[in-house]
């Protein structure tokens, strides 16, 4: 798997496969998935990526952690 940022349009590229995409599909939020021409998913393209950075990160910082199971 492989990201790419792009800050001047705010996008976050995630590369999952090593093909190239024949299509997308916008799934809402601002996620884009580009699928093969044999329609397995090989990116996530992230619009206003910040914005979703910024509440992982929060989302984060506020989880508790959870006991470790034997």
């Amino acid at each position: 798997m492989k990201t790419k940022y792009d800050k001047d349009v705010d996008v976050l590229l995630i590369k999952i496969r090593d093909e190239n995409p024949a299509y997308g599909k916008d799934i809402g939020g601002g996620v884009i998935v580009h699928y093969s021409k044999d329609k397995v998913s090989v990116e996530i393209e992230i619009l206003d990526a910040k914005r979703y950075l910024i509440d992982w990160v929060k989302q984060a910082l506020e989880a508790k952690p959870t006991p470790a199971t034997a």
